[in-house]
């Protein structure tokens, strides 16, 4: 069953804002990333004695292409680096458009009565705007279901564990902004009841949002993601 969310927007073209004075936060891997972190942040292969150290530990594959990466945390105990490819790629079912790696000291001491280096994460993320208590969703248009009017018909599948139940009455838009040339989205959806979840996959649920005029040439964009990523069909 579809849910209809009325905006009232003060003044034409205008709607509620995605994001406030600070800006917001980024996360991959459900970790914060400075959203400036690829055009400012230190080249891999700055890392100091600690960074050599971490991409030489347990578990851990060699990484070649260091100028590609961008350092997000250098310390004695945390390693973090992160690169974004040139064009998204595709992980399974998702689309991911970085790559991030996490080396962390834990264990039992080594020689030196420190922990030595293991891998505590690695994979394909995209840089998702941290929604608070709101989980993340996949956002697709409804090749069902073209935009009529003033609606845009959407497929909105929940990331999180929920037992492979809908996000009907769930959804929640969290900022949409109308231009000229796009139509700004983002969408979160409310934690499913309960503390146990199992993860089966989701369904894509149906979602329409009423915009303040008709899409017509103007191109729906992700605005969860950074950056944007155009909305398509699935």
């Amino acid at each position: 069953m579809k849910r209809t969310l009325a905006l009232l927007l003060l003044v034409a073209g205008c709607a509620t804002p995605l994001a406030d004075a600070a800006g917001p936060t980024y996360t991959c891997h459900d970790r914060p990333i400075p959203v400036d972190v690829m055009s400012t942040g230190r080249p891999a292969t700055q890392l100091g004695p600690d960074g050599r150290a971490a991409l030489k530990g347990q578990e851990v594959r060699p990484v070649k292409d260091l100028d590609k990466w961008r350092i997000v945390e250098e310390s004695g105990e945390r390693v973090a680096i992160i690169k974004e490819f040139d064009e998204p790629e595709k992980r399974g079912r998702a689309t991911v458009t970085h790559d991030f790696l996490v080396v962390e000291r834990f264990g039992p001491p080594a020689a030196d009565g420190r922990p030595s280096w293991h891998l505590r994460s690695s994979g394909g993320c995209n840089l998702q705007r941290d929604l608070g208590d709101l989980g993340v969703a996949e956002v697709a248009l409804d090749p069902a279901k073209p935009a009529t009017g003033n609606s845009l018909h959407l497929l909105v599948t929940e990331q999180a564990c929920a037992g492979g139940q809908s996000a009907d009455g769930r959804i929640r838009v969290v900022g949409l902004e109308e231009t000229d040339r796009d139509v700004r989205l983002v969408i979160g959806v409310e934690r499913a009841p309960g503390d146990m979840h199992t993860c089966l996959g989701n369904p894509a649920t149906p979602y329409t949002v009423e915009l303040s005029r008709p899409l017509g040439d103007r191109v729906p964009r992700n605005a969860a993601l950074h950056p944007m990523r155009e909305i398509v069909k699935p």
